[in-house]
């Protein structure tokens, strides 16, 4: 994502047009493992990546794990079973008692990290775990897209490029490993005005949670030296993003970038939460963040969730 290359491909899927699809599929995972299966093997590449040295300094089988998928109300594959059999890098079931499932799409982590908080606070409890699986490369995900006029074809080109993944966060009050990223604030919102209706669009609940987000942490947004979100491609949203700086911004500042990982590996639904909060902590631990604040946004266009959140070194 750093230099800005790409990994999209022809899919085996066609549109209903005909048109071939092209999107980023996650190489390790066979190209004939599908639905379930495939949410299953993201999860468990996702565990086997895990750092050993982070891990040995981590409470597994004591944190409340916290499981975030696709939107409630969009199709795809089953989510039930995919967790059947993980384990923690100590042996430890992944998933324990203390478990909760967040169906809010691209704002999913944001929510989750809400409840961590609370979780954090409320229980006395050392740290959470939180994992977002998601593909938007399934039969049932890419037709539902293609009905909605929202991917990217040769017909349409004011669309997004589906994607896949799976992360995992830890959140704690303290920092367990060196080089941890810390949240200044966070904001979550509604937005009446969505991709699947004719409201008129303002960003008003972007708007509101970047707003709630820099107050809670403290700081204007001319201070965000650079953004990340979740945009996909659709004009939309881009639109959105915009108009959400414009109506917190006071006063001008040279540049401030947003990057977005969807242009090298697409729209990987409610995974692409966390990826922002990955690539802001890698860009401060490696040295080429390009200033002390970081913003991170999160919108489901279709259904109205709207998040951000303030992070920093």
């Amino acid at each position: 994502m750093r230099a800005s290359i790409s990994v999209f491909e022809e899919l085996s899927y066609r549109g209903s047009g005909g048109q071939p699809l092209r999107g980023a599929r996650v190489e390790a995972v066979r190209r004939e493992t599908r639905g379930r299966s495939r949410l299953a093997a993201l999860a468990r590449l996702a565990v086997d990546h895990i750092d050993a040295n982070a891990a040995a300094l981590l409470p597994w089988g004591e944190m409340p794990f916290l499981l975030c998928t696709r939107d409630a109300d969009m199709p795809g594959a089953r989510i039930n079973g995919i967790l059947a059999g993980l384990t923690a890098p100590n042996g430890a079931p992944l998933a324990g008692e203390r478990s909760s499932h967040i169906t809010h799409g691209q704002i999913s982590a944001f929510v989750a990290i809400e409840q961590a908080r609370k979780l954090l606070n409320e229980r006395k409890v050392e740290a959470c775990l939180i994992m977002a699986i998601d593909s938007l490369i399934d039969a049932r995900s890419l037709s539902w897209l293609d009905s909605q006029m929202r991917l990217k074809t040769s017909e349409v080109t004011d669309g997004l490029i589906p994607g896949e993944a799976a992360c995992i966060l830890v959140i704690s009050k303290r920092p367990i490993v060196a080089g941890s990223l810390r949240l200044r604030g966070l904001g979550l919102a509604i937005e009446k005005a969505t991709a699947s209706n004719e409201e008129p669009f303002r960003a008003d609940g972007l708007s509101a949670a970047l707003k709630a987000a820099l107050g809670e942490a403290g700081v204007q947004m001319h201070e965000i030296a650079f953004r990340l979100s979740d945009v996909g491609g659709e004009s939309y949203a881009f639109e959105e993003l915009v108009l959400a700086q414009m109506r917190n911004m006071r006063k001008t500042r040279p540049g401030q970038p947003v990057w977005h990982a969807a242009d090298c590996i697409g729209d990987c639904g409610a995974a692409a939460g966390p990826l922002q909060f990955a690539w802001a902590e890698q860009a401060f631990k490696r040295g080429y963040a390009p200033g002390e604040f970081a913003a991170l946004h999160g919108s489901s266009m279709a259904f109205g969730g709207r998040a951000a959140a303030v992070v920093s070194a």
